[in-house]
């Protein structure tokens, strides 16, 4: 998720006091709370940029989900034997 995070985080430096800075922080902010509540429609009033920037952001998210997931099984089946 790092690539994702740091587009992200230069894309917020230069537009600090848009409506796309603020769409990106609160989903950066609701991926890292889990159960935490992101109103998805807000994606769609995006700028081409900063939606792209949210895409990669829940792509990676959810890679990196996927491959910790994966971890733990792999440990957990290894400790059971």
């Amino acid at each position: 998720m790092a690539n994702a995070i740091k587009s992200i985080a230069k894309y917020i430096e230069r537009n600090p006091d848009t409506e796309e800075s603020a769409v990106l922080r609160d989903l950066c902010a609701a991926l890292e709370q889990e159960g935490a509540v992101f109103e998805i429609q807000r994606l769609f009033d995006m700028k081409s940029k900063a939606f792209d920037l949210a895409l990669a952001l829940l792509d990676e998210w959810r890679f990196d989900r996927h491959v910790a997931s994966r971890r733990l099984e792999k440990y957990l089946g290894q400790g059971g034997d």
